[in-house]
């Protein structure tokens, strides 16, 4: 009997100093997500909302090439920069894709009407090095070519 006692004091001093050997557990850091800054990507730094007089566009979260922008009147939009790449290339090939020539101030590229599906659109210029894009993702009342282009009026002149 004394044996086992002392068998069962043995084995319990034994793991109360394994407790007391491991490292402390450190607390779960909450989830970020990848992000930057968006005032510190080249795609955010292309626009400023104040420059339009409507819509209405607030930031919302950047990533590595692209800026996207909420707006409580217009939907989201997506200013992108892709390095050695063409509008035809950047653009995908949703079912009801339309594209034409554009032009807009020194800058030519594709106007996509139906870029990201029925509804939407796409303007992409061509710039030195690769392409930007404005992408409106939603309907916008019927205006989303419209808004897509006014933007692109306000980055032209900052691109390359």
């Amino acid at each position: 009997m004394t044996t086992l006692r002392f068998m069962l004091l043995a084995a319990v001093l034994a793991l109360s100093g394994c407790a007391l050997a491991r490292p402390p557990i450190e607390p779960i850091a909450p989830y970020t997500p990848v992000s930057t800054t968006p005032s510190d990507t080249p795609a955010c730094r292309l626009f400023d909302p104040a420059l339009l007089t409507e819509p209405k566009f607030k930031n919302g979260y950047a990533n590595a090439s692209d800026c996207f922008w909420g707006s409580d009147d217009a939907g989201p939009m997506v200013i992108g920069v892709r390095e050695s790449s063409t509008p035809e290339q950047y653009l995908g090939k949703p079912d009801g894709l339309k594209t034409s020539p554009i032009t807009i101030g020194q800058h030519s590229g594709l106007l996509a009407e139906n870029s990201f599906g029925k509804g939407t659109c796409g303007v992409v210029l061509t710039r030195s090095g690769g392409v930007t894009s404005v992408r409106m993702l939603t309907e916008a009342g019927g205006r989303a070519c419209e808004i897509a282009q006014s933007v692109m009026k306000v980055i032209e002149p900052k691109l390359s």
